[in-house]
C-alpha cells in the first residue's frame, strides 16, 4: 500500500517512536532545535525558527509554519522558508479537503504526497500564485492538548527522493515540541501585552491625577489673588532642598511634590471673608485659620493615591521647638517632608508680594530663616537652603512664573 494511503488509515493513532532506522545526526539536531525553540519568547523569531529547522532536518527545499485564524475558517501562512518564503507570508488557505494543509486539520492526522500531480487534495492553488512548484509534500498537526492550531509542512527533497516513514516520525515529533513552544510564547505575549496596557492605563491615570492635583492647587490660588502661583512656586522650592539635602529618590520625590501642591487644599473650608481679608485676622479669626491642617488631612486621608501628601498637608505649619501646630510636634517627630516644605513656604512668602506684607529680598529672606533655625526650622534644612545660591532662587522662581503665564494664555486660546 503506497504511504500516503496507509496514512490515512491511521485515523488519529499517534506515530510510533523514532525508529533506529532515522539518522543520529538528525535526532541530534532534533534535540538541539527543542533546545533552541524554548529560549525564544517572540512568536514571529519562534515560527521562523520552526520552519527553518523543519527544512533543514528534512533536507527539503521549501517548508511553511500556517496558523489556523481566530475565526477557525482559515489557515495563514505565517512563516516559510525556500523561494517562494517572503510571497507566502500572510496568504490564507480555507480549512477543508481542497489543500493538503486544511485535510490535515480537517482530519487531525499527518499527510504525506509524493505525488501532487495526482493528489485529489492538493489543488495547486498557492503554487499559481507564488511561481513555486510543489511536487512534494509532508504535512503534520501542531496540537496542544489534542486541540489543533496550526500545520508544519515540507516540501521536496533537494535529493528529489520521496519523503518516508521516518521523515514523517522526524516532523510530528518537531511538531509535538514546536506546538508547546508557540502555545507557550502566545501565552507570554499575551501577558506582555496585558502588562503593556496596564502600564499605559496607570501613566494616563498618573497624568489625570496631576492635572487633578494642579486643577485644585489653582482653584486655590484662585480664591486668594494674594497668593496667585504660590502653590506652583513651593512645589519647585520644596524639591530644590530635597535634592540639594540628598533625596533622590523619584517615588518620594513625587510624593514631596505632591504634599508641595496641595498643602493648603484645607482652606477649602475657610471663608473667604478670613482667607481673603486684607489685613490682619483676630484671634478669633486665626483659630478658623489654623484649622486647615487638620481639614485638608481629612479631606485627603480617604483617597489612596495621596496618602503620602499626608504629612505635609497636615504638619507644614509645626514648629521644631514644639509651637506649631496642628498637633505640637517637635524635632524629628515632625516629618521630614513637612520639615523641608515649611522651609520653602515660609521662603516664598517672605519673598512675595502680599496685601499686608511687602516683598522682601533674598538676603532679608535669607537672615529671617537663618534666625529662626533651631526655633521655627530644622537646622538641616536650612543649611541646604544656604547652599542653594540666591540666583538659583531667582531663576527657580522666573521660570515657575513664566510656565504659569505661558498656560493662562495657552488655556485662553483653547477655551
Amino acid at each position: 500500500m503506497p504511504l500516503e494511503q496507509n496514512l490515512a488509515h491511521q485515523q488519529t493513532r499517534p506515530l510510533p517512536a523514532l525508529t533506529a532506522a532515522t539518522d543520529s545526526a538528525r535526532l541530534l539536531r532534533l534535540y538541539d532545535v527543542v533546545r533552541s525553540l524554548n529560549s525564544i519568547i517572540y512568536l514571529d523569531q519562534l515560527l521562523v525558527r520552526i520552519v527553518a529547522s523543519a527544512a533543514e532536518m528534512m533536507e527539503a527545499s521549501g517548508g511553511a509554519v500556517l496558523l489556523i485564524d481566530e475565526d477557525g475558517l482559515n489557515l495563514t501562512f505565517e512563516a516559510a522558508a525556500g523561494g517562494a518564503s517572503a510571497q507566502l507570508k500572510g496568504m490564507k488557505v480555507p480549512i477543508n479537503e481542497r489543500s493538503i494543509a486544511g485535510l490535515v486539520v480537517v482530519r487531525g492526522r499527518p499527510y504525506v504526497e509524493n505525488n501532487t500531480i495526482e493528489s485529489p487534495f492538493f489543488s495547486g492553488e498557492i503554487d499559481k500564485k507564488t511561481n513555486y512548484v510543489t511536487r512534494k509534500i509532508v504535512c503534520v498537526p501542531l496540537a496542544v492538548q489534542e486541540r489543533i492550531i496550526g500545520v508544519v509542512e515540507v516540501l521536496n527533497k533537494v535529493s528529489g527522493d520521496d519523503f518516508d516513514e521516518d521523515d514523517l516520525r522526524l516532523l510530528a515529533a518537531l511538531s509535538d515540541v514546536a506546538a508547546v513552544a508557540i502555545e507557550n510564547v502566545r501565552l507570554y505575549e499575551a501577558e506582555r501585552e496585558k502588562t503593556r496596557l496596564l502600564e499605559q492605563a496607570y501613566g494616563a491615570l498618573q497624568k489625570t491625577h496631576g492635572a487633578t492635583l494642579k486643577a485644585l492647587a489653582g482653584v486655590l490660588d484662585m480664591r486668594d489673588d494674594a497668593t496667585h502661583g504660590h502653590s506652583n512656586r513651593v512645589v519647585a522650592f520644596t524639591l530644590k532642598l530635597a535634592e540639594t539635602m540628598g533625596i533622590g529618590d523619584p517615588v518620594l520625590l513625587k510624593s514631596i511634590a505632591q504634599g508641595a501642591l496641595l498643602h493648603d487644599v484645607g482652606k477649602i473650608g475657610v471663608p473667604d471673608a478670613i482667607l481673603r481679608k486684607p489685613g490682619k485676622l483676630t484671634d478669633e479669626e486665626w483659630i478658623e485659620m489654623k484649622k486647615h491642617p487638620e481639614m485638608g488631612y481629612r479631606l485627603l486621608m480617604g483617597i489612596e493615591f495621596l496618602q503620602e501628601t499626608l504629612p505635609t498637608v497636615r504638619h507644614h505649619h509645626e514648629h521644631w521647638d514644639g509651637s506649631g501646630y496642628p498637633s505640637g510636634l517637635r524635632g524629628e517627630e515632625i516629618p521630614l517632608e513637612a520639615r523641608i516644605f515649611a522651609v520653602a513656604d515660609a521662603f516664598d512668602a517672605i519673598t512675595s508680594e502680599r496685601p499686608y506684607s511687602a516683598a522682601r529680598t533674598y538676603e532679608q529672606a535669607a537672615a529671617i530663616l537663618r534666625e529662626e533655625s533651631g526655633t521655627t526650622f530644622d537646622p538641616r534644612v536650612i543649611d541646604a537652603f544656604m547652599k542653594v545660591q540666591p540666583e538659583e532662587w531667582t531663576a527657580l522662581r522666573e521660570s515657575v512664573m513664566h510656565d504659569l503665564q505661558y498656560a493662562s494664555r495657552k488655556d485662553f486660546r483653547e477655551i
